[in-house]
């Protein structure tokens, strides 16, 4: 039987159950009642109603799209908010309903088959992303926190905290998978050869862990045999003092079937439990249709890899025959334009201009709507960052596009296609999920795109050689032939290099060379695979409650995930997203030991299937000395990370960086290597170098708060968990491990006297608890809270006055220092007007 067989003889009766389901509510309420069709797994062609699913959820969210669109950009400009919570307020809800787009549009864009239709999906998935950020970054700026509180506005919107989550698109890995893969192997095949450091004296120290480990168990077994002596003379001096008597054969029987029987029935009445838990849908694990619908989610998956061969099968025959019968129109067409755009720019500026090197795109540039002077360089302007695009410059507002070949900007040159393919899509009625009919202008539509990029390269090495024979005809006559060259050679000088051009720091160098010696010194490290779901945690349900009372909530471990996906893994995933977004080169995880920073790190390495680097003071002693040894080490250190990016530069421990003083025991280790070549590297990071450098810090208060503020644009303070996120730390790491919640196991009790612990004691707790033989004895001893929380008494909690310490440090911060000088001035309007108010009294 083949895999296709399989599938569709294991989906039978399921498929056949979803054909004769309604197809849904209308436009106007997508939010509520759509939310079921989210995770349905339509993964069979023959079926037209559930190939048109995914279609209905991508027109649905386009309409509330454009609804919101409309909202945003009016016809008439409105007036401004002077109330700040009502400014907020819209803000956030915003942020809710472009999150919920967001969500949709990613569900479609993981499950579409089609090659085309998720070619423009990702267009609108990016911009729906990029509009998302800049709400972020307008909400820390009104409200000058990183953590925002919306549960009154998730009341407002009947929806539930699941649904304010930001999802992470899967294609930031899975369109990378196969170099994923080899970049893995080679990994793998580089570590293997290296050899296991043993420090000194290891083996002397393991000797006498192994003696005093022995000594301790057979002491433990000599106290346990003498206490099991006592315990019988005990005995038998009670029943001696009592006078009881030996039991006889019945009364003995008795009591052992009294035993026999309540064990039976115990059991009878759990299983009839389980079974009547199972019955009302309330049982734990995964359902039959939860498993069907995961199986239906990977076979679309791989029936994406299938048409999209076939879509680039038959793209590469459209465009050899396009090459053919239009090439050499488009070849002399092409020339004709960048003759013609010499002869503007020299007539406008005096001068040719210089050709553009094939390292930032050749002619391609030139034919990217710019003007003359902006091509000869002449405009500061030209290339520039801009502040941030609105909701319509993200390409969001060409959904409303009506003419066949609208297209809008979005950011700075990028395009989104109009609105004709996706109309003819949506009017397609053809069969299946595979690509259109290839005589159809949707499947020749980037033929001719690829054709002129592969056209361009010919192009540029011919014009080129005419511009210069140009130049030189036009200096010949003004007798200017010598000077025009020596101009040429200091501006040909004068380039910057390339990220990846020959540097004297690393001479004949191939990037594999560096990438060994990187691996080979410890610097580049394999991340441990973590998802970002895994640092599990609750929503905070009484933020703006608090907040309206004057009390600063403490965020909890979703808003903290919240963060770090819209700062690292959503910027390092799209290439779009890093360069059009607010730019965010560096972030700080602030917060006491044990709280999940570096298992963020690796969470958005594994997201963005980026590669690591770890810049840790510790983990640079000895290696690279000296003021050469540390320049070329960042130089291999960023060069490497530009060229295989994403990557993310970690650096634990990263007040040692900025110490105020050093520590005498630590001064030889020099930990301040990096403090002034860092940010000299990170001001040489640019939008489209998908490069982050991430800080964690247990100690943050040793450093010196300026110089570490410079360094990390954005600081994110990491609490010790509340209660509800340690209720769902200890129920994932029991299970991660192998346990079994049992009623036996009260995790209330167990959350609420675990107060004041982190991440990394409960983590801990379960390891030590969790051993083999307490697996193996499971069955017939269930767990307990009381083992946990022996163990739990052992570990120093996070006291109050080390929180005290990071909450009055982050205060200094520059975000820290707004917020309170805002504060300030609210009091002080405040005084003013009861002055007033007693003034006229």
């Amino acid at each position: 039987m083949s895999v296709t067989e399989a599938v569709n003889y294991t989906w039978g009766s399921y498929v056949q159950s979803l054909c004769k389901q309604p197809l849904g509510p209308g436009v106007g309420g997508w939010l509520p009642e759509s939310r079921g069709l989210l995770s349905s797994p339509l993964a069979l062609r023959r079926c037209p109603a559930l190939s048109s699913t995914y279609t209905r959820m991508w027109l649905e969210s386009q309409a509330a799209l454009k609804e919101l669109l409309a909202q945003e950009l009016p016809s008439q400009p409105p007036q401004p908010e002077k109330d700040q919570r009502l400014f907020f307020h819209m803000l956030a809800t915003l942020f809710l309903r472009y999150t919920q787009i967001l969500r949709c549009l990613e569900t479609c864009y993981d499950q579409i088959v089609h090659p085309q239709k998720r070619r423009v999906l990702q267009h609108v998935l990016e911009g729906v992303m990029g509009r998302v950020l800049e709400l972020k970054n307008e909400m820390v700026e009104t409200e000058l926190s990183e953590y925002h509180y919306m549960d009154d506005v998730l009341q407002d919107l009947k929806l539930t905290p699941a649904d304010m989550e930001v999802p992470i698109p899967k294609y930031f890995v899975n369109q990378r998978a196969k170099a994923l893969k080899e970049r893995q192997q080679v990994l793998s095949e580089i570590l293997a050869r290296v050899e296991p450091s043993m420090p000194c004296g290891v083996s002397d120290e393991a000797v006498r862990l192994v003696q005093m480990a022995e000594r301790m168990r057979q002491g433990r077994l000599r106290s346990k045999f003498m206490w099991e002596i006592r315990r019988d003379e005990e005995r038998e001096k009670r029943a001696r003092d009592s006078g009881a008597k030996e039991l006889d054969r019945e009364q003995a029987a008795i009591c052992i079937q009294k035993v026999w029987k309540g064990c039976l029935q115990r059991r009878c009445t759990k299983l009839e439990r389980q079974r009547e838990m199972a019955f009302i849908g309330m049982a734990l694990g995964l359902s039959g249709a939860m498993l069907r619908a995961q199986l239906g989610e990977e076979f679309r998956r791989l029936r994406q890899a299938d048409y999209e061969a076939e879509y680039q099968q038959a793209l590469v025959s459209i465009q050899d025959g396009l090459y053919e019968v239009e090439g050499p129109d488009m070849r002399e067409e092409m020339k004709e334009q960048l003759r013609q755009w010499f002869i503007e720019c020299h007539d406008l500026t005096g001068r040719f201009p210089e050709f553009p090197d094939e390292e930032i795109g050749g002619s391609s540039i030139l034919f990217a709507d710019k003007t003359p002077e902006q091509v000869s360089g002449q405009d500061p302007g030209w290339g520039a960052a801009a502040n941030g695009p609105r909701a319509g410059e993200w390409g969001l507002s060409s959904l409303g596009s009506t003419s066949a070949n609208a297209t809008q900007g979005v950011g700075n040159g990028i395009r989104v296609t109009g609105s004709e393919p996706e109309s003819g899509w949506l009017r397609w009625t053809g069969t299946g999920d595979g690509a259109f009919p290839l005589g159809s202008s949707w499947a020749c539509g980037e033929a001719p795109f690829a054709v002129s990029r592969a056209l361009s390269p010919q192009v540029d090495e011919l014009m080129r050689e005419e511009l210069q024979r140009l130049k030189l005809a036009v200096d010949r006559d003004e007798g200017k032939s010598r000077r025009a060259k020596q101009s040429s050679k200091v501006r040909g000088a004068g380039h910057s290099q390339a990220p990846g051009s020959p540097n004297p720091r690393s001479p004949s160098r191939t990037l594999d060379s560096l990438y060994e010696e990187l691996v080979l010194q410890g610097i580049l490290k394999q991340a441990q695979r973590v998802q970002l779901a895994d640092y599990t945690g609750d929503f905070c349900y009484l933020g703006t409650t608090l907040r309206m009372a004057g009390i600063e909530p403490t965020p909890s471990v979703m808003d903290i995930r919240q963060n770090i996906a819209l700062y690292a893994i959503l910027r390092l995933g799209s290439p779009t997203l890093h360069e059009l977004a607010p730019l965010v080169k560096s972030v700080l995880l602030a917060g006491p030991a044990g709280t999940g920073k570096k298992m963020l790190v690796h969470a958005v390495c594994t997201e963005t299937g980026a590669n690591l680097f770890d810049l840790s003071p510790d983990n640079l002693v000895g290696k690279y000395p000296g003021k050469a040894g540390l320049s070329m080490l960042m130089h291999m250190v960023f060069k490497v990370a530009r060229l295989m990016q994403p990557s993310v530069v970690w650096i634990g421990n990263a007040e040692k960086t900025f110490y105020k003083k050093v520590p005498k025991e630590e001064k030889q280790a020099d930990p301040k290597r990096l403090k002034r070549d860092l940010p000299k590297a990170l001001k040489l990071l640019k939008p489209e170098d998908r490069v982050l450098l991430i800080g964690t810090s247990d100690k943050p208060y040793a450093a010196d708060v300026k110089t570490l503020c410079k360094a990390y644009e954005r600081i994110l303070l990491l609490p010790r968990p509340d209660y509800a996120s340690r209720y769902v730390t200890w129920q994932r790491l029991i299970k991660k491990h192998g346990g079994t919640i049992t009623a036996a196991l009260d995790v209330s009790a167990l959350a609420k006297l675990s107060d004041g612990y982190s991440q990394g004691h409960l983590a801990w707790a379960v390891q030590m608890v969790l051993s083999e033989r307490r697996l193996l004895q499971m069955p017939k001893k269930p767990l307990g809270a009381s083992e946990f929380l022996q163990l739990l008494a052992k570990a120093d909690p996070i006291y109050s006055e080390e929180e005290k310490t990071l909450q009055e440090w982050y205060m200094k911060t520059p975000l820290g220092k707004k917020r309170l000088k805002a504060a300030e001035e609210r009091a002080d309007r405040k005084e003013g007007k009861g002055k007033d108010k007693k003034g006229k009294k």
